[in-house]
């Protein structure tokens, strides 16, 4: 997909909006993740606030090419992940959801090769910003005519049919888009428009 190939463009986007990217760093770092694989990694934006070894899987090499160079960096499918079963102890991802075309089988490759943790952050397709970038899209949208949000519930059926417990979600980014950005709080449950869930094996 096209939109993968630039990603000096996917960071612009975190540069124009950094008072919304500082909202969803500070939700990634409330989980505490260590040792993660990152599915769907991108240029890596989020690994700052990752602990020890982060291993990047995307599905472009240009991407990949931006990720920090002290890290592994793989190249692969989300759907498909090239690794052995149990493989790391924690398996991050953050929006890759928004871009699949099935939910479940990322959740089902995610829980595969992790140990016991898996955390998804995504935007609702049932949450403000879900529903304006949604509109974008079906406008054409360079970005968000690609992506296919899915629904709260459409994501904690995908982490049950896998048999995995939901542990923890927290979420932030509760102005509307219409609002003026702001550095948000966190809060536990699914009320902001960038969620992110934590799920462990049973």
């Amino acid at each position: 997909m096209e939109i993968f190939n630039d990603p000096e463009g996917y960071s612009k986007w975190y540069k124009i909006h950094e008072k919304s990217y500082e909202s969803e760093k500070r939700l990634v770092s409330s989980f505490n993740l260590r040792d993660c694989l990152d599915v769907g990694s991108g240029p890596g934006i989020f690994h700052e606030v990752i602990k020890g070894n982060v291993i990047s899987l995307d599905i472009s090499i240009f991407m990949l090419i931006n990720a920090p160079e002290k890290e592994d960096r793989v190249q692969g499918d989300a759907l498909q992940l090239p690794f052995r079963d149990n493989a790391f102890p924690c398996v991050f991802s953050s929006v890759t959801v928004c871009f699949v075309e099935d939910p479940r089988k990322l959740v089902k490759e995610m829980k595969r090769v992790s140990k016991n943790k898996v955390v998804i952050c995504y935007v609702p397709r049932d949450s403000p910003f879900g529903m304006y970038y949604e509109a974008l899209g079906k406008n054409g949208h360079k970005y968000y005519s690609h992506a296919n949000f899915v629904s709260k519930r459409e994501l904690y059926e995908a982490f049950t049919s896998e048999g995995m417990k939901i542990k923890a979600i927290r979420s932030t980014l509760f102005f509307s888009p219409n609002e003026d950005e702001k550095i948000d709080e966190i809060r536990e449950g699914d009320s902001g428009s960038f969620v992110c869930v934590e799920a462990v094996k049973q």
